[in-house]
């Protein structure tokens, strides 16, 4: 397959690890979560994900969440929610390869930029049609752009798409859009394979047309959604017109993916109701691999962590932010709570990247320095810090929000108390209403810095849910994403750690992981961006 244009230049932010090393992270609010005997294993060495599978057949995956939607603007991408989903129905214009960390073209055949990467030039490969019919080409990929870019709609991927001034189809070429950038970005094929790489047939969501995007999705992908069971599961059927057909593609006649917010049962399941789980709890991994079952695992940037609120509250006093990461143990919590399965964060940056200083770490775990801080901020006590913290309602980051609890009621003066909400009344008050919350659980799977750690963290992002203002990080961060080198982007990323490190934005106690873990019946599994699944390649072992 072409490769973009600066492919080989880049190496791998996120690892794949096929060797079955020690897993790692709390699924914040996606992981719910005790193993018996009998999913599926086998007594021999566990199964690899290489093979050519056999054609036809049906394999079912269980994930931890039902859809939220199919509409591209309407959900989330990543690995435990509708990422895989949407690889089903709409496939990847160009994707993240977790192998060597570079962009890869699918139903792209090109992305590059041009001079100081202020334009870019996607090139679409000819042939390709959505399952209405309709064309994929660039003026199909504008509307879908155009979309994300409309204010008035919502979008998840509004993040990515202010990125975008302008976009043109070639006049003399359908096939190409050229891509005019608000800011210079070498980095912005990365954005797109993360938040703008699913389409749509632009026929299915003009104001006059019949059904709903959010479940009756028109895409160019290997598989058409048969059925969809609230809750429960959806069917998915192959794709007849596949533009990969001539190659035999995809395998599988029918794919399942069934719903079970209890990870562990759904750790339980394969070799039963299932065939493969993704999952982003530790614990599972780990478990998965006793069991003799298949391992391919990614680690990523990101991470479990604790948000603050830097503008309003008692956290906009940094103080305050460091007294409490001093106050907490990442390896204490992963030992309560993980069985040690983990990996205890030292920051923002998995200790994999090759785009981070591994010597830098976030200060955490000194009492005696956190009692010191605390009674600065209140005063010897007799000015009490007493705030909220905001934790979906899962079981295991409700235990651990408690377990944070009990440690700060020990610090004279220090009052936390626990807010238990829905996803979506999180989302609202989290990252939408920056004048009512103090503290919150945070969740990041993020296979580049860029555009993931750009948008938590830059002053002017709509993804910067902590309100973090800090005029050194803005510009590492620019400097970063201006540039394909590899030492420029690790210097500037350091610039980005040491103040990160000193201003404690948050505090990221576990460090990201993802994994599918499989039965020896599943051969052809590939993974890509932040653990999603290539659903044209994976199949039945012969």
């Amino acid at each position: 397959m072409t490769r973009t244009s600066r492919a080989s230049r880049i190496p791998p932010s996120p690892r794949r690890n096929t060797s079955f090393r020690r897993g790692r992270i709390v699924a914040a609010a996606l992981a719910l979560g005790l193993l018996v005997a009998g999913c599926g294993g086998s007594d021999d060495a566990p199964p690899t994900p290489a093979g050519t599978p056999q054609k036809g057949g049906s394999l079912t995956m269980t994930l931890p969440g039902d859809a939220a939607s199919f509409d591209p603007t309407q959900t989330s991408f990543v690995n435990v929610a509708d990422g895989s989903r949407m690889a089903a129905v709409y496939d990847s214009l160009v994707w993240t390869d977790p192998a060597t960390g570079t962009v890869r073209p699918k139903i792209a055949e090109s992305l590059q930029f041009e001079r100081d990467a202020s334009v870019w030039t996607l090139r679409i490969r000819p042939g390709v049609k959505f399952t209405d019919g309709q064309p994929y080409d660039a003026a199909a990929v504008k509307a879908n752009w155009a979309r994300h870019m409309d204010i008035s709609i919502g979008s998840f991927q509004t993040m990515a798409a202010i990125n975008i001034k302008q976009l043109d189809v070639a006049p003399e070429d359908p096939l190409v859009l050229r891509i005019t950038l608000v800011t210079p970005n070498a980095n912005f094929d990365r954005i797109v394979a993360r938040n703008l790489s699913f389409n749509a047939s632009p026929a299915s969501f003009k104001p006059e047309a019949k059904g709903s995007l959010r479940d009756k999705p028109v895409g160019a992908g290997p598989f058409l959604l048969r059925e969809w069971i609230p809750g429960e599961k959806q069917v998915y059927v192959r794709n007849p017109d596949y533009w990969q057909k001539d190659k035999g593609l995809p395998y599988l006649d029918e794919l399942v993916i069934r719903v079970d917010m209890d990870v562990r049962r759904g750790l339980d399941s394969l070799g039963k109701e299932s065939d493969m789980i993704v999952t982003v709890d530790p614990e599972n991994i780990v478990l998965g691999r006793d069991r003799g079952l298949g391992v391919e695992e990614l680690r990523l940037n990101g991470g479990a962590m604790v948000l603050f609120n830097n503008k309003k509250g008692p956290f906009a006093d940094p103080k305050a932010r460091k007294a409490m990461a001093l106050a907490l143990s990442g390896k204490e919590i992963n030992e309560q709570f993980y069985s040690g399965a983990g990996t205890p964060a030292k920051g923002i940056f998995s200790s994999t990247s090759p785009l981070a200083s591994i010597q830098l770490a976030a200060p955490e775990n000194n009492p005696a320095e956190a009692q010191r801080l605390f009674d600065e901020v209140t005063a010897n006590g007799t000015k009490p810090l007493s705030f909220t913290y905001i934790a979906p309602s899962a079981p295991t980051t409700v235990e651990v929000a408690r377990f944070m609890q009990q440690k700060l009621s020990n610090y004279r003066g220090v009052t936390m108390k626990v807010q238990q909400v829905d996803i979506p009344t999180y989302i609202r008050t989290v990252r939408k209403d920056a004048d009512t919350w103090n503290a919150a659980v945070g969740q990041q799977w993020i296979e580049d810095p860029e555009p993931g750690i750009y948008d938590m963290l830059h002053s002017k992002s709509p993804g910067n849910s902590s309100g973090y203002q800090n005029p050194a990080v803005d510009l590492a961060l620019e400097e970063a994403r201006r540039s394909t080198d590899t030492e420029t982007r690790r210097a500037a990323y350091t610039k980005v750690q040491v103040e990160v490190n000193r201003d404690l934005p948050f505090w990221v106690y576990q460090e990201a992981i993802t994994a599918a873990v499989y039965t020896s019946k599943v051969t052809g599994l590939n993974l890509f961006n932040d653990g999603l699944i290539q659903w044209d390649q994976i199949g039945i072992r012969k």
